[in-house]
């Protein structure tokens, strides 16, 4: 008899321990998808050409030497300070112009926004050495295919050899269909694919951090509405790195919080503000139209609001026909890929192409707008990179009477967003804590499940909700709760802390120079 019981006990045991293994819901997502997914870089990408030695330089990063800078600063510091006693600020723009002008316009596109001169992306392929990277589980990663591009060229032209791409890559693989996931101006690119290709061999699109609605920095610099603000400049001292020691970044932290809780600062940001307003005709127009300005992937990060002023202001004194190429470009994309986009989504959506979005959140604009308050991933805000979300500013939550209306299942537990109002509220997450340009792998089993699963939406798992936190130090990503939502104290030092901090820093500093002596 005991042994018949040991018997139907480990049958049980045996049984128990194979369902839990077959069910799904019960294991961790992981980084697999079934197809492959076509991960679209951002901007940033090695770019070289061929001198006339026949040897490869780089055109970018760029390679500006410490001594140029040095001798541009002896020259410039005089002519500021004679501006700024002065007032006059003609030959201020002109040495302005003159010493950014040679930095920048090595990288510069011709009048027709094409690289005539040779450069490109550092980065090519063949299809007869491209690898099948297909797991031996029969999954392929995230991040398997890079696609790297001129990030200067027209998103159109780049979808040329993005379509290339793809079609090698089913090739090797033998797949039918693909994922596209496009990350910063990465889905810009997508954007322009799924215009011009109709979404031919692909079966989900996924956007990342998207620059599709613009980046108010990158809008501002070609409107020439670029301001400084002071609680911007406040809080950015607390979001950004300085790269030195902990009491020297606290040091330079508590002076400026300092500075600007007794209007110093704003004192400060409003004389150089008033004097911008008044000069920027002469210094964006030079320095754009020979540099940045002749890229039209550039331009496809203007917000479409922006977009007719910073025609306007690029372009102000130029001969317009000469720029007709370059013009014809932009316009194109801003009015067919930019201004339909939702438009072509939806007809996509209607093909049976999935549609979804991951959006970073939790920091502030780049303080270079006034729009630095915008909840944000430091370059994109999330209203933009979400397609519509409503938010609160950066460190406040909805109103009360706004709350009070809305529909609650679409409500970030930190009360700063409601993704009913924008586009696909259903399949659109959002990872707080996490900055622009981070790009952990935790977020590829999101993006791994999301291909996998036909219909995949915000509900479907409990792992990944809509609304998430990114762990830096542990580079996790966990469902927000009332425990890990609140990222923001950090901008709430008042004056008597931050006179605290000042003087602990200062004794670190004096501490440290006798050791050293």
């Amino acid at each position: 008899m005991m042994k018949r019981i040991i018997s139907v006990l480990l049958c049980l045991a045996l049984l128990t321990s194979v369902f839990v293994i077959s069910v799904p819901a019960s294991q961790p997502a992981v980084d697999g998808a079934d197809i492959p997914v076509i991960h679209v870089c951002g901007s940033g990408a090695l770019l070289v050409r061929i001198n006339e030695e026949g040897k490869k330089e780089t055109v970018y990063p760029l390679n500006i030497e410490g001594s140029y800078i040095e001798e541009k600063a002896k020259e410039f510091l005089p002519v500021f300070a004679k501006a700024f006693f002065t007032q006059e600020w003609e030959e201020f723009c002109d040495v302005l112009v003159d010493i950014l002008v040679p930095v920048l316009e090595p990288m510069a596109l011709d009048k027709n926004g094409e690289a005539s001169d040779g450069s490109r992306a550092d980065w090519t392929w063949d299809r007869k050495t491209l690898p099948n990277r297909k797991n031996k589980d029969g999954k392929y990663s995230a991040t398997a295919y890079k696609f790297h591009y001129d990030w200067r060229l027209d998103p159109l032209v780049i979808a040329d050899t993005l379509h290339k791409y793809i079609e090698d890559i089913l090739y090797v693989t033998g797949e039918e269909k693909v994922a596209l996931y496009g990350r910063c101006l990465g889905s810009n690119v997508v954007a322009a694919y799924m215009h011009k290709y109709d979404g031919e061999h692909v079966q989900e699109v996924i956007h990342y951090a998207s620059s599709v609605y613009g980046t108010d920095s990158c809008s501002k610099a070609f409107t020439g509405e670029l301001y400084l603000p002071a609680d911007g400049i406040d809080r950015f001292m607390y979001d950004y790195d300085l790269g030195i020691e902990d009491y020297y970044a606290e040091l330079i932290q508590s002076f400026i919080t300092l500075l600007n809780k007794n209007y110093g600062l704003d004192i400060a940001c409003w004389a150089v503000n008033n004097v911008f307003k008044d000069i920027y005709l002469d210094i964006i127009p030079e320095v754009l139209i020979k540099s940045y300005g002749t890229f039209p992937a550039y331009w496809s990060m203007v917000n479409p609001n922006d977009f007719d002023r910073a025609m306007e202001t690029v372009f102000h004194g130029s001969d317009l026909t000469e720029y007709a190429g370059l013009i014809e470009k932009i316009e194109y994309y801003h009015e067919n890929v930019q201004l339909k986009f939702e438009e072509i989504s939806m007809q996509q959506a209607e093909r049976g192409i999935e549609f979804s979005n991951i959006v970073k959140y939790g920091l502030q604009a780049a303080p270079l707008t006034k729009n630095s308050d915008e909840l944000s991933d430091s370059i994109v805000t999330v209203k933009d990179a979400s397609f519509g979300a409503t938010t609160a500013k950066v460190t406040e939550k909805l109103s009360e009477d706004y709350l009070a209306n809305a529909t609650d299942k679409y409500i970030s537990p930190d009360k700063q967003i409601d993704a009913s109002t924008c586009f696909s509220p259903d399949t659109t997450w959002f990872v707080k804590n996490l900055e622009h340009y981070t790009f952990p792998n935790c977020i590829n089993p999101l993006v791994s499940e999301i291909v996998n699963n036909k219909n995949y939406t915000v509900n479907s798992s409990e792992e990944f909700p809509q609304y998430m936190v990114y762990n830096p130090e542990a580079e996790t990503i966990s469902p927000m709760t009332a425990d890990n939502m609140n990222t923001t104290e950090k901008w709430n030092v008042t004056f008597f802390e931050a006179i605290k901090k000042l003087f602990g820093a200062l004794i670190e500093v004096i501490k440290t120079a006798f050791a050293n002596a």
